[in-house]
């Protein structure tokens, strides 16, 4: 499954999921800029084994717990693309 969110004033995020059940594999990338940048695999991770109703909170506390730097996007915006993807199917 794929989506892509054009985040009003920002950035396009993009993403790939594959879900049974939980999030069994996603990608995501785009045009928005993240410092330091390998944080996006951390953010994966932490989103991989997931149910779609745990990704608000997930994603939020990976945020809210790291000195991770946003452009572009918020935090809220790559659980849209993922509900977005997971809409798709």
């Amino acid at each position: 499954m794929k989506a892509e969110y054009k985040v009003p004033g920002g950035k396009l995020l993009a993403c790939e999921v594959e879900y049974d059940q939980a999030i069994t594999g996603i990608k995501i990338f785009g045009d928005f800029f993240m410092h330091p940048e390998p944080a996006i695999v951390d953010l994966e991770q932490v989103i991989h084994g997931k149910k779609r109703e745990e990704l608000p909170k997930a994603v939020s506390g990976f945020f809210e717990n790291s000195d991770i730097i946003l452009f572009g996007a918020a935090p809220l915006d790559f659980v849209k693309v993922i509900e977005m993807a997971l809409d798709s199917e």
